[in-house]
């Protein structure tokens, strides 16, 4: 009977030390068991012992931690995407040029989305330089110069609007001058330092752009080579008038004409005699001149003597062949004075 009463007095006692250790566990955040930091099978971190003030003081932390500036390296939730970075001449290109760049980015829930380009090569001393700044524009003009000539690269960053760091980069290698250029097939292997991801394929910006076609001409046929090799014959010029003959001009409004009128014709030269009739009285006249297609200029005057005519007057005509009539206009002199103008008509004797 002693030894079954101690053997129940035993398990009692087992039972009561085993319902008191929750108990003690529950209390203050020290370790119940004592300092075991020494003893590796029994230590119990920190974390262990704050208990249920963990969540409140991590949260604290997480409030009171300063934004992310836009434009840093660190990536948010990497919501936005570019898809590609499309411009408009390929390269390389020469000083001068007018070079567009346009990214092409979505995100899931079709949010607004902040661009911003950037530039490093020669003329920012081999650093990224900010061009644009955030802004809901996704293209931007590159107005190349001198100090640009090299090898360039253009950056581009995307980020929601709200966002505190950017989201997606691209980055394309681009030649400015005559040599070398790291092409994109080349670069499509390769990463920038900027953690941005192999650089993608350059793509050239279509019609809608409004930029040259930079599709190569196909080569012409062996025919049509030789065709655009023989110089095509000109037009056939329009035949020279026949202006060579006796002729009768009438200045209309002055009541003066000149009849006959011979003209002996060299080639587009003209020269001739004739006589002026004015008033009843006849005047020998001078006259010279020139025809190119259907007109003809004159310069007519009369045959001043000593002891001759002593009336200088001469005329100048300029003429015209539509169908069988010949016509223009007229302006008459008495020395160097104009004295009048007007119409004129002429018409060729019949031979």
């Amino acid at each position: 009977m002693g030894i079954k009463s101690l053997s129940l007095s035993l398990a009692l006692l087992a039972a009561l030390i085993l319902s008191l250790t929750p108990l003690a566990s529950s209390q203050c955040g020290s370790n119940w068991m004592g300092d075991t930091s020494g003893d590796t099978d029994f230590y119990v971190s920190r974390n262990q012992n704050l208990g249920t003030g963990l969540a409140s003081d991590a949260s604290a932390s997480s409030a009171s931690a300063p934004a992310i500036a836009l434009g840093s390296s660190a990536r948010a939730n990497a919501n936005s995407t570019i898809s590609s970075v499309k411009v408009s001449l390929p390269s390389p290109q020469s000083p001068g040029s007018s070079i567009t760049w346009m990214a092409e980015a979505s995100n899931p829930k079709s949010e607004p989305m902040l661009y911003d380009f950037q530039l490093s090569g020669p003329s920012t001393g081999g650093e990224f330089r900010d061009m644009t700044g955030w802004s809901e524009e996704s293209s931007w003009t590159w107005n190349t110069t001198q100090d640009d000539v090299g090898d360039n690269q253009i950056r581009v960053l995307v980020t929601r609007q709200g966002s505190v760091a950017w989201e997606d980069s691209k980055t394309i290698p681009y030649h400015i001058g005559v040599g070398s250029y790291v092409s994109s097939d080349n670069a499509a292997n390769s990463s920038p330092s900027t953690g941005a991801g192999p650089l993608p394929q350059m793509d050239i910006i279509g019609a809608n752009m409004r930029v040259p076609d930079t599709k190569p001409i196909p080569l012409a046929q062996p025919t049509e080579a030789i065709a655009a090799a023989v110089p095509q014959e000109s037009e056939q010029e329009p035949e020279i008038l026949d202006a060579e003959g006796k002729w009768t001009v009438k200045l209309e409004q002055a009541g003066i004409s000149i009849n006959p009128l011979n003209l002996i014709q060299t080639g587009e030269r003209l020269m001739g005699s004739g006589v002026f009739n004015e008033d009843g009285s006849k005047l020998q006249v001078t006259a010279t001149g020139s025809v190119s297609g259907d007109a003809v200029k004159l310069h007519i005057w009369t045959v001043v003597a000593e002891y001759g005519n002593q009336i200088d007057k001469s005329v100048d005509l300029d003429l015209v062949r539509v169908d069988r009539t010949v016509s223009g206009s007229y302006q008459l002199y008495s020395g160097e004075e104009i004295i009048g103008s007007g119409n004129a008509t002429a018409s060729l004797a019949a031979a």
